[in-house]
C-alpha cells in the first residue's frame, strides 16, 4: 500500500509532462559512439538531455543538473545517464567536449548533430534540460535557462518509479552492510526489517548490468544474513543491489581475487 501511495504522488507530480512524448534520434557521439534514444528508454533506463550554446550561462545549470544525474550512480549505477548536446549542431565536437571537462561535466557522452533538436521539447533556451524515461518514451521534466536541483531529482524519481514500480528510497530507511569489502572468495550481507518482506538482492556491474542473483524470496523480520560467492566474479567494482515493497538500496562493493 505504502508503494502503491507514493507511486500515485509521483504520478500526479509529473501528470502534465507525461502527456508529451520524447522524440526519438539515432546519432554518432562525439566520441564514436552509435546512440538511439528509444531503445536505451526500452531497456529501462532515464536519459537526461541538456542543451547548450555552450556559454558561461549554461554552466551553473549543467552542473547542477550533472550533480543530480551522478547522484544515483551509487544505487542505481548504469540506470540514469545524461546527454550534452550542442543546440545547433555547430560547436565542433572537440570545442564542446573542451567546455564540458573545463567545467567539471565528465564521463557524459556529447553529440553535436541536428537531429537531436531541443524544439522539439519547446522554445530555444541556453540551457535546456529535459528528463526522459520509460517505454512509452515519457518526458518528466522540462527546464529553460534555470535547473532546479530538487525538482529535477523528483522528476527523476518519478520516471525510476514508473520503469521499476518501486521507489527509491534513502539508505536510512532500508539499509544492509557487506563484509569483508573488498571480498575475495564468500561474503556476508547482513541487514535488518521489522516486518516479513519479500526482496531480492542483485549483484551489478560497474556498468549496471546485472551480473548474478544472490536471493529471491521471502525473509522474516529481524536480523538476517545471507552468504554469497565471489568466486565466479572478475576482479573488479560491482554494486549489490537490494529491493523490495520499500524501495532499492544498492552498495558498493570491491572483488579482489
Amino acid at each position: 500500500m505504502k508503494k502503491i501511495f507514493i507511486y500515485l504522488i509521483l504520478s500526479i507530480i509529473t501528470l502534465g509532462l507525461n502527456a508529451q512524448t520524447a522524440t526519438d534520434f539515432t546519432s554518432t557521439s562525439c566520441s564514436g559512439i552509435n546512440y538511439n534514444l528509444f531503445s536505451k528508454l526500452d531497456s529501462g533506463k532515464v536519459v537526461v538531455i541538456g542543451w547548450a550554446m555552450p556559454c558561461g550561462g549554461c554552466v551553473v545549470p549543467l552542473q547542477t543538473t550533472y550533480t543530480v544525474v551522478q547522484s544515483y550512480q551509487d544505487s542505481l549505477p548504469g540506470m540514469v545517464s545524461m546527454l550534452l548536446c550542442d543546440d545547433l549542431a555547430n560547436t565542433p565536437c572537440n570545442s564542446l567536449d573542451l567546455w564540458a571537462s573545463s567545467n567539471g561535466l565528465n564521463s557524459i557522452l556529447s553529440f553535436s548533430d541536428p537531429v537531436i533538436n531541443m524544439v522539439d521539447y519547446g522554445e530555444p533556451a541556453m540551457p535546456k534540460v529535459v528528463v526522459t524515461g520509460g517505454n512509452k518514451h515519457q518526458v518528466f521534466f522540462m527546464a529553460d535557462y534555470e535547473v532546479d536541483g530538487k525538482l529535477l531529482k523528483r522528476a527523476i524519481d518519478s520516471a525510476i518509479t514508473m520503469i521499476t514500480g518501486i521507489y527509491t528510497v534513502n539508505e536510512g530507511h532500508f539499509s544492509f552492510q557487506i563484509s569483508p569489502n573488498p571480498a575475495n572468495g564468500i561474503a556476508n550481507i547482513s541487514f535488518r526489517i521489522s516486518t516479513s518482506e519479500e526482496i531480492i538482492i542483485d549483484v551489478l556491474d560497474d556498468k549496471g548490468t546485472n551480473v548474478k542473483t544472490i536471493f529471491s524470496g521471502t525473509v522474516t523480520s529481524g536480523l538476517q544474513n545471507i552468504e554469497f560467492s565471489t568466486a565466479t566474479l572478475r576482479s573488479g567494482i560491482y554494486f549489490v543491489r537490494m529491493q523490495s515493497e520499500t524501495g532499492i538500496v544498492t552498495k558498493k562493493i570491491s572483488v579482489l581475487h
